[in-house]
């Protein structure tokens, strides 16, 4: 029998032999880890949008937005809990009627609003961020307010800024029909992408808002913004040929100073894919680190992660930070294919026959709430619900009795189309002949298939009743111009729009008309109490006029809100972490393109040159180099006969 007790030369040897073959290994190691701390770090995020344009004044796809939240700042933005934060301007106030400038002009209180700016800023061209940019910011939007239609909601009040010193603007707002002084309660938040007055002052205002490419081409930096992040010299390029935009980290971002918070990463990329089950791919793949999915997708993705199938991804749904909901828009115009659509009985019953619910188990496959007013529950405090006698109940039978008693019936036994008699308002208004068919046109977004899905639905459903629908597919930016030309009868599309209700309501005012307004609509109630929301500083009582404007635009039909949609995000948590709770803290999805989201500085990423995995391969040597002595001792143990 061996003696186990002492080893052989042989056995010494093996265990040598294993140590110097795992210290190579950790050599090896701390060589990788050395080499990956040295590696760019890039947040990836994939988009089934383009970028339908890089200049900030006349882009409007979700796309667009986030980019522009990212290499421009406002003044404020919107922070984890949807609280207003300062941004390029850090403090908002009302100027108190006390003031002696406020004396002497006898202008009300909310009327004037300062806002003084931060001293650390710079646009990313290395010039200094100065009063006289916000000055510029504001004035050229208040003064020539038809063409910068972009910033209507919040310039549509305002009269003028005038500076007060170094670093505060006064900003004047008025009734823009009558010249009065007027109060703007939504004034502590002005989502406007700010502009380089050293870059574009000299622009013609016409141009800047249409025609502008919203780049300086042969010039480095090709945008020029305060943003977090900075364009890369090949962007227009990439932008152009639907390749993947890359943005680096600004360096001199003045919310490090402002604040004390500086972005962990160095670069963003956005990409562009063509359908989504490819970006869904590429997630897994881990060409990408976050996306945004169609509900579809989403829920079969959202299984697997549930099942623990994929245990890097984590995925989130909830109300979108943007009171964005979808909607069936009615043209208010007098104009367009069929006009009987303006007889408030034929909207109502068209909202009777849609079934909400169905739509969002079906077709948002239950990742939405069933729409109703214009502000989202996403933000409690200026949420409205419609009462129990209020509500359009999904009721076929209700609806056809809607249209019966408002005089459009079948004109011959077995016919499938409703007409318009004489007895209908809109024979009796003279928007339709006698005898016109209740056949309706709606446009809808070839780029959204779920929504393909529903107009095929309410065809159907709308059959029903009698009423014929054609439905018409186009990309979104062709069906943005047909409907603000007013010529349509229905459009399927949607609306989003920041915390304070005054950007949503002024959208459907008649201010809005020829802007922001997609459909004309008009109620004399509704203008009333809007103008009364506007100029209502007492929260309480600002709140009943909102309601009111709520209630009535709903009753109305204008819209017919289908739903409030979900944000269905999947997201690498092996690429960075930071991601937070996003029902939570609403404010951090990268729906928030207010600029200013407070995740971009939260996400830190995982990084394999940590201490932490030294310390693993180290340890991982050192138990290969036990494991040898084992084998060996083993090998050298008699066995038992």
């Amino acid at each position: 029998m061996t003696d186990t007790r002492h080893w052989s030369d042989r056995t010494a040897a093996t265990f040598v032999a294993a140590i110097v073959i795992s210290m190579g290994a950790v050599g090896l190691t701390a060589s990788a880890v050395n080499a990956s701390a040295a590696e760019e770090s890039v947040l990836r995020i994939g988009f089934t949008q383009k970028i339908d344009h890089l200049n900030p004044l006349i882009g409007i796809s979700d796309s667009a937005y986030v980019f522009y939240g990212l290499v421009y700042d406002s003044p404020q933005c919107v922070g984890n809990d949807f609280q207003v934060v300062g941004n390029l301007v850090t403090e908002t106030r009302a100027v108190l009627v006390s003031d002696p400038a406020m004396v002497a002009s006898g202008e009300p209180y909310g009327a004037v609003w300062e806002y003084t700016i931060t001293g650390n800023a710079s646009w990313h061209d290395g010039e200094p961020f100065t009063i006289e940019d916000l000055l510029f910011n504001l004035n050229v939007n208040a003064q020539n307010y038809e063409e910068m239609w972009t910033n209507q909601p919040y310039t549509y009040f305002m009269s003028h800024a005038e500076a007060v010193g170094e670093d505060t603007v006064r900003v004047h707002f008025y009734d823009r029909e009558t010249g009065e002084p007027k109060a703007a309660a939504f004034a502590k938040i002005l989502g406007m992408s700010l502009l380089p007055e050293h870059k574009v002052g000299g622009m013609a205002t016409a141009y800047l808002a249409f025609d502008w490419p919203g780049v300086f081409e042969d010039e480095t930096p090709v945008v020029v913004g305060t943003g977090p992040f900075m364009a890369t010299p090949g962007l227009y390029d990439a932008w152009e040929n639907n390749e993947p935009i890359s943005l680096v980290r600004n360096p001199n971002y003045h919310w490090t100073a402002d604040k004390g918070m500086e972005i962990k990463f160095d670069r963003i990329e956005m990409r562009f894919y063509s359908d989504s089950g490819a970006m869904a791919n590429a997630l897994e793949d881990g060409e990408v680190d976050v996306i945004q999915l169609p509900p579809e997708e989403f829920d079969a993705l959202n299984g697997r992660v549930e099942a623990g199938e994929l245990p890097d991804i984590e995925t989130f749904h909830g109300l979108k930070c943007t009171n964005y909901y979808t909607e069936v828009a009615v043209n208010m115009n007098e104009d367009g294919p069929n006009m009987a659509r303006l007889d408030p009985a034929v909207r109502q019953a068209l909202a009777v026959a849609t079934d909400k619910e169905h739509i969002v188990s079906a077709f948002y496959r239950g990742y939405a709430e069933p729409g109703g007013a214009m502000m989202s529950p996403i933000d409690e405090e200026w949420y409205y619900q419609p009462t129990a006698s209020e509500l359009y109940s999904y009721d076929l039978a209700a609806a056809g009795d809607i249209l019966e008693a408002a005089g459009y019936g079948y004109p011959y036994s077995g016919a499938t189309v409703r007409v318009a008699t004489n007895d209908s308002f809109a024979v009796q208004s003279g928007l339709v002949q006698n005898g016109t068919e209740l056949q309706f046109q709606m446009l809808i977004r070839a780029e959204f298939p779920e929504e393909r899905g529903i107009a095929a639905y309410l065809q159907t459903q709308w059959a029903s009743i009698g009423i014929d629908l054609n439905y018409v597919t186009m990309e979104e930016t062709e069906l943005a111009v047909e409907v603000y030309n007013y010529e349509y009868d229905l459009a399927l599309w949607y609306w989003s729009s920041d915390i304070d209700p005054n950007y949503m309501l002024f959208c459907q005012s008649e201010n809005a008309w020829d802007g922001w307004s997609d459909n004309m609509y008009y109620n004399e109630a509704y203008e009333e109490n809007y103008s009364k929301s506007v100029s209502e500083m007492n929260p309480t009582q600002r709140k009943e006029y909102v309601d009111n404007c709520l209630r009535i635009h709903y009753r109305d039909a204008a819209y017919i809100i289908l739903a409030y949609n979900y944000q269905t995000y999947a997201w690498r948590t092996d690429k960075f972490t930071g991601w937070g709770d996003w029902e939570a803290d609403p404010g951090r999805s990268l729906d928030n393109f207010w600029t200013g989201n407070p995740l971009w500085f939260d996400l830190e990423p995982v990084k394999s040159g940590s201490n932490t995995m030294l310390y693993l391969a180290i340890g991982g040597a050192v138990a290969a180099a036990a494991a040898a002595v084992v084998v060996v001792r083993l090998r050298k143990m008699p066995k038992k006969k």
